[in-house]
């Protein structure tokens, strides 16, 4: 006898994507598939229809699954229709221990194996079929009792037999990937599945007649064991809440791992069958101490991370507290490392940032403590350090640093700047200690790279004045803060004016006149130094053109450009259309460059300087001498003159021969080049007299004028006009004065 029927299989998720991915997966031919969306919904279907299984999920909203299963087992017609739990992989063990409670065939945790589920369907469906033939040949036998009844008895024996088969298949899923064991009230084992030899190392033969006690024997495991058993034996049911904690299970070879437990426990024709599920928590433990050491440590370099760093600050101040020991933070930023990561590229940046976490790491001590914070960026903890040693360790670090790094085919030269404070004397909570060490950094950035500070009390100030002049500078442009004071450059030849420098001076409302030494790094730190400089050259245009519209001769007027602003796409073009707004010829603007800003992209500064050049622009290479100059570069750059730095000017009062001979080495250099020489810092009589024997052609310098303001420098041009003899004309009382309120530019920062 055949069975030729479709069969019902009733699947119930609050889904639609997951009735549809379930439907995909076991539907054909001879199955009927029945979709309901909620628990009420698939209770009614089943109050009319018969199913060779459901497939149902635990967490709906309304009757959730384990209600909506509590209900089928209760009533008579659906009692023995085989529940497939389909859940989400985080269940609890006592999610899972109440699904079997109630009677459920097996779990199958989402993402499920579209392969696993079909034949667990499948399987149902070949028994339901089998059930659905011995319904139909026992109505055959009812009709036929009198001549049947031998056979009528067989087959209720032969019933009864597959019931309990059938019952055992439900607690035991020959397709899981746990441990599946069947045993009795007393912990004999009666079954496994094929996982349990793949967990354990144990064969089923090998485990059959054995107490569970063999694959617990830990003794903290086993005594929890123990433990479940006696519940199991005075249970008559086992509750939802009867979770197992975590429990270490032992393999055949002696060796543990990490398990999780849950029980089921039902009666089977008065015989108590007990199912326990083992699942191997070993790949969840590594993924979840994977987890957090992602979480705390630093993906590059494998440091601690930020947040692993504040814990152990915070850890080991009450300590240092209840010691009574100092201990040191320090704060390490790399110097230019950016221009690392612009010029080669972040993976050789990547690369370098590697190499200095090792040697920072090399530099520990047994306690020390190192995290990269930030990009560039380290903090060290150094647990009972005073401030003389936490010194002398920034020593050690800055050593460290001295021998070149080899990235891929490179050879560089990296340097640091180290901030230092100490607990309990410059901070006593973390917050204060980081932002002291932060505030020292700041200062020894400030003086230069490869330097270290320590803490002081006055740096609290001066970063509180560097914050607000940094706000500040943002709306000073808008406010009409900014000016330009101008220094005339001198022809030694004639004595005239040849032209002049443009330095812009900060008028703050708070503070007062701000030099340029103070200001103009802000700036670049906060990249308004090219909204800065694009003020200067538009007011340097405007005013020299206002000079030439009173009548004045023509003067080329020289204006310093920052690196940023040659990193300007449409620098040219920006340039050009200043001259152009305000009336001046290209020949009247003169550009000044410094050598650090050329070397560090030659190619693409060559390409700018020629395209100014072409323009007509003027350009000039200021302090010149105090760089990383390059002979074979510096032929090919089109500047058209070359500034001596001041610091070499200064030495000729003293007759230094030494400077005399380098500074005749930089004239005759730019002669050869076709170049002019400009000297500025020009201060005294013998310092002109020296660069006059020495064919200098332009001098700048306090010796005839500081930087003075526009109407001042009018009455200048007026003057030199009439009496070009500068050399023998003594400066005013007026400069003199001024002089005195304005050396300070002489150290400056020019813009």
């Amino acid at each position: 006898m055949t069975f030729n029927e479709k069969v019902n299989i009733l699947i119930v998720d609050d889904r639609p994507e997951n009735l549809l991915a379930l439907e995909a997966i076991i539907e054909r031919e001879e199955l009927n598939i029945i979709k309901a969306s909620s628990g009420e919904e698939a209770l009614r279907f089943l109050l009319k229809n018969e199913v060779a299984a459901v497939l149902l999920d635990v967490q709906m909203p309304g009757i959730d699954g384990f209600e909506t299963a509590e209900i089928i087992k209760a009533r008579e017609k659906t009692r023995n229709v085989p529940i497939l739990f389909i859940t989400a992989n985080n269940m609890e063990s006592e999610h899972i221990f109440t699904g079997y409670s109630m009677g459920a065939v097996d779990y199958l945790l989402k993402p499920f194996d579209s392969i696993i589920l079909k034949a667990k369907v499948d399987a149902f469906v070949e028994i339901y079929k089998v059930n659905q033939i011995l319904k139909k040949q026992a109505e055959e036998l009812k009709k036929q009792r009198d001549e049947l009844e031998n056979s009528y008895l067989t087959l209720s024996k032969t019933t009864s037999q597959l019931r309990i088969s059938e019952e055992l298949s439900n607690v035991i899923s020959e397709t899981s990937i746990d441990s599946m064991l069947i045993i009795d009230e007393k912990g004999t084992i009666l079954k496994a599945n094929p996982a349990v030899e793949m967990a354990f190392g144990f064969e089923e033969a090998e485990l059959l007649g054995k107490n569970i006690h063999l694959l617990f024997s830990e003794p903290s495991s086993l005594k929890s064991v123990k433990s479940m058993l006696e519940m199991i034996s005075q249970a008559e049911k086992i509750q939802r809440n009867g979770k197992l904690k975590e429990l270490m299970a032992t393999k055949k070879d002696g060796s543990l791992f990490p398990a999780e437990i849950q029980v089921g426990k039902r009666f089977v024709q008065d015989k108590c069958i007990v199912a326990i599920t083992i699942r191997d928590l070993t790949n969840q433990k590594q993924y979840e101490e994977t987890i957090t050491h992602m979480a705390y440590h630093d993906w590059l370099t494998n440091l601690p991370n930020r947040r692993n760093f504040n814990d152990e600050i915070n850890r080991i101040i009450p300590v240092a507290k209840k010691v009574q020991e100092p201990f040191a933070l320090l704060y390490v930023d790399m110097d230019h490392f950016k221009f690392i990561n612009d010029s080669l590229g972040h993976l050789i940046g990547d690369s370098a940032l590697q190499e200095m976490a090792e040697r920072l790491m090399n530099c520990l001590r047994e306690d020390d403590f190192v995290a990269r914070v930030g990009g560039d960026e380290f903090n060290l903890l150094l647990p009972n350090t005073n401030r003389d040693e936490a010194l002398e360790f920034a020593e050690v670090i800055l050593e460290a640093f001295k021998q070149p790094f080899f990235i891929d085919r490179f050879e560089l030269f990296i340097t640091a700047c180290i901030g230092i404070s100490v607990f309990p004397f410059d901070g006593e909570d973390a917050m204060t200690l980081i932002k002291n060490a932060d505030a020292a950094l700041y200062r020894a950035k400030e003086q230069g790279k490869n330097m270290y500070k320590v803490y002081h009390s006055g740096m609290n100030l001066q970063s509180f004045r560097s914050f607000n002049l940094q706000n500040d500078l943002r709306k000073a442009i808008e406010q009409n803060e900014f000016f330009l004071v101008f220094q005339p450059r001198i022809n030694i030849a004639t004595g005239k004016v040849t032209s002049a420098e443009a330095l812009i001076r900060w008028k703050h409302p708070s503070w007062g006149n701000i030099f340029p030494a103070e200001f103009i790094p802000l700036a670049e730190e906060t990249g308004q130094i090219v909204e800065i400089g694009e003020w200067v050259l538009q007011e340097a245009c405007r005013q020299n053109r206002a000079w030439q519209q009173a009548g004045l001769s023509p003067i080329r007027m020289a204006v310093n450009f920052s690196s940023q602003q040659f990193l300007q796409k449409d620098l040219v073009e920006t340039i050009a259309q200043i001259l152009d707004e305000t009336g001046n010829t290209a020949d009247l603007l003169e550009i000044e460059i410094t050598e650090s800003i050329v070397f560090k992209n030659e190619v693409a500064m060559t390409q700018t300087l020629k395209k100014l050049r072409e323009l007509g622009i003027y350009l000039s290479m200021d302090d010149f001498g105090t760089g990383y100059s390059s002979l074979n570069y510096l032929r090919h750059f089109p500047v058209h003159s070359l500034k001596i730095d001041k610091s070499f000017i200064q030495d000729l009062s003293n007759n230094s021969q030494e400077s005399i001979a380098f500074i005749q080495a930089i004239i005759s250099l730019a002669h050869s080049l076709r170049m002019s020489v400009v000297a500025e810092g020009v201060e005294t009589t013998e310092q002109l007299n020296v660069l006059t024997d020495l064919h200098c052609e332009e001098i700048q310098g306090y010796l005839f004028s500081p930087p003075i303001l526009a109407n001042e420098f009018e009455e200048f041009l007026l003057k030199n006009k009439e009496n070009p003899h500068l050399v023998e004309e003594k400066t005013t009382e007026a400069n003199i004065n001024l002089h005195q309120i304005m050396r300070a530019d002489s150290q400056g920062v020019k813009l």
